[in-house]
């Protein structure tokens, strides 16, 4: 019998190798998603330093995960990374978020005609379940399903929509205002934007395409007014989310 040559060796290097790629993505990603919900939650000031060796220990890994969440999360537009000094928590000017509000109106109106005018009933049907689920989290308090949903309805009429420019445009404003929606929907009352989402719904099942579009202006601009109360609340230093 001819023994065949062992390859153990090497093979077992290569998974090692594997393993330790992957369990360092993972945690990268688990330090991605704590440190967001950090940001979000509302800890943090604007402009705060964020310092990747106390972020490790407090979560119980090394520093490269930490700076690789990091460089994610200023890419996402929530972490202003500056040479030499650091990340930094995102200073966003009030002023500035709602004037994206403004083009944001005007971007979302046309994405969500277009998308009405090219929705199958297969394409309803999903936007449909986005719809229930959002309902579902609504009667049960669950804002911050309610926020992962609602960003996911909001992506899916724009991806219906077939223009990739403004389905573009749409992601960058999200990056932008991430922060201030997600204080829109989770700090405040539900209601009236739950009842402005199954507006749009409901016109988009009517095949109303002039509907949809104002229903999703009109919800958009709301958004902007509920923020500007909100914000009036709060101290002017303080990120929001």
């Amino acid at each position: 019998m001819i023994n065949k040559p062992s390859t153990s060796t090497s093979t077992e290097t290569a998974d090692d190798d594997l393993g330790e790629s992957l369990e360092a993505l993972s945690l990268a990603d688990r330090a991605y998603e704590r440190i967001e919900a950090i940001i979000l939650s509302g800890k943090l000031k604007s402009g705060e330093r964020l310092n990747d060796s106390k972020l490790a220990k407090a979560f119980s890994i090394s520093r490269g995960p930490v700076r690789s969440a990091l460089t994610r999360l200023a890419e996402a537009g929530l972490v202003d990374q500056i040479p030499y000094r650091g990340a930094f928590v995102r200073t966003i000017d009030l002023d500035e978020v709602l004037e994206i509000y403004e083009v944001r109106a005007a971007v979302e109106r046309a994405g969500a005609r277009a998308a009405c005018r090219n929705m199958t009933p297969v394409m309803l049907a999903q936007l449909s379940e986005y719809g229930d689920a959002m309902d579902d989290s609504f009667r049960k308090g669950e804002k911050e399903r309610y926020f992962e949903l609602n960003l996911a309805f909001h992506q899916f009429i724009h991806q219906a929509s077939g223009n990739s420019r403004l389905l573009d445009l749409y992601e960058r404003y999200t990056r932008e205002q991430k922060l201030f929606r997600h204080f829109s929907v989770v700090r405040t009352s539900l209601e009236e934007s739950h009842s402005e989402h199954q507006r749009i719904l409901q016109a988009f099942k009517n095949g109303d395409c002039d509907a949809v579009a104002a229903a999703m202006e009109n919800h958009v601009l709301s958004s902007k007014q509920r923020l500007e109360q909100s914000m009036k609340k709060i101290k002017n230093d303080y990120l929001p989310l």
